[in-house]
């Protein structure tokens, strides 16, 4: 039988928190890419109980302290606290710190893993490539099965079904692109060598079915990413007049897309028209890029109004409202917040708090030379673009996907992965 007593003495033991930690991590990916907003959850409460769980909890929250990049990433949810004492609409502004709260598990939780080696840190790769090869393959099927009319559908901007919101989803599938080359590279077979044909496969696949999906801010990143290989690949071989050929050869092999995809055809011609029709004044109420576009001015004069401390994160959604009222009526009640990340936070906290988030959303890719690393870049570059057409981070998917990779990777490229 079993001493209890003895078993209690040891509970929890590393090898605990070493598979409680991995499953959080796995079991966010699985949120990601079911909508499963409550399985999110429960993982970041786990990850969270796995420090404050720990009997080495002291010695996490002393790494934690020693490491700027995690403790900068942290600090934006300090930033969001402050903004509350320039906010008149407490309710709202606790909602949206609600929100916000994997600033404070991810960075520190991750630390509680005992190793993150080689093994771990690519199996959870693994596990995100696979889950994005997976869930396209079904769309792609869902699509195939109503061709005429989803492809129709495309003309008044929707897309085909994705298992969560189109444009988050673009964002995980762009970076499973160069996910799946970087497996391969590296040689990562969980059951023999023939998975790299389906690594190389599943990243091509992934690219082309992107331009099927065609989802602006999902080409935008790949494009960025495909943009930063070309160009590292030429000064790295120094083969120029090669490297002008492939970027020729992009582009061409982009227009024809453009010209014979039928969803990503209607999509450019959509967005022609959505443009016209802002320029007009005409149907702002019914074009989704005209709400984009009317809530970055909205943003633009908020930040105007108050450029030093901003108007509150609690009242970021009211000051967007009023600005709807006063000058774009046929949009207003919708709760439009600015369209641009880097926009949202300067509106609610000011120039000052602008430069506190550029900072702490930077440091991690410089900190330990981690420019370097190839897919880190990528990762960025998919994230940062998405900042210029979504408030990415306000909600708790884009922000749970962009805390995933960043302390995942800080983590892994740190001296103490365990």
């Amino acid at each position: 039988m079993p001493d209890i007593r003895s078993f209690l003495r040891t509970f929890p033991a590393p090898a605990h928190h070493q598979w409680l930690g991995l499953a959080c991590f796995a079991a966010m990916v699985w949120g990601l890419y079911t909508a499963a907003e409550a399985i999110i959850s429960i993982a970041v409460i786990a990850l969270a109980c796995n420090v404050l769980l720990n009997r080495s909890v002291g010695h996490i929250f002393r790494r934690f302290l020693r490491d700027p990049a995690m403790l900068g990433l942290t600090g934006v949810f300090l930033l969001y606290v402050c903004s509350g004492f320039f906010s008149e609409d407490t309710g709202y502004w606790l909602r949206r710190l609600r929100l916000a709260l994997p600033y404070l598990a991810l960075p520190i939780g991750v630390l509680s893993i005992p190793r993150l080696g080689r093994a771990q840190y690519h199996g959870l790769l693994y596990f995100f490539f696979l889950w994005a090869l997976g869930s396209s393959l079904y769309s792609l099927a869902l699509y195939l099965q109503d061709f005429e009319s989803i492809t129709a559908q495309y003309k008044v901007g929707k897309v085909l079904p994705t298992p969560v919101q189109h444009i988050r989803y673009s964002l995980m599938l762009a970076f499973a692109v160069p996910v799946g080359a970087y497996l391969a590279r590296q040689r990562l077979y969980w059951l023999g060598g023939w998975e790299r044909y389906l690594q190389w496969g599943g990243s091509v696949f992934l690219f082309l079915f992107l331009h099927v999906l065609a989802v602006r801010s999902g080409l935008l990143a790949l494009y960025c990413c495909v943009a930063y290989w070309l160009l590292r690949w030429i000064f790295l071989r120094r083969k120029w007049a090669l490297g002008l050929g492939l970027a020729l050869g992009l582009a061409g092999g982009l227009w024809l897309s453009a010209t014979y995809v039928p969803t990503l055809k209607n999509k450019v011609n959509y967005t022609i028209y959505s443009l016209q029709q802002f320029a007009r004044g005409e149907k702002l109420d019914e074009l989704s890029d005209s709400h984009r576009l009317g809530s970055v001015l909205a943003g633009l004069a908020l930040l105007k109004q108050e450029p030093v401390t901003g108007v509150g994160l609690g009242d970021l959604r009211a000051g967007c409202e009023a600005y709807y009222q006063a000058h774009i009526p046929s949009i207003a009640g919708r709760d439009l917040l600015p369209h641009n990340q880097w926009l949202f936070v300067a509106a609610a906290t000011g120039l000052p708090g602008l430069l506190y988030f550029l900072w702490a959303t930077v440091f991690p890719l410089w900190q330990r030379q981690r420019w370097k690393d190839w897919l880190s870049v990528s990762f960025h570059l998919i994230l940062f673009s998405s900042f210029l057409v979504e408030h990415t981070l306000e909600t708790q998917f884009g922000l749970t996907l962009y805390l995933w990779f960043v302390v995942l990777m800080a983590r892994f490229h740190s001296p103490e992965k365990g």
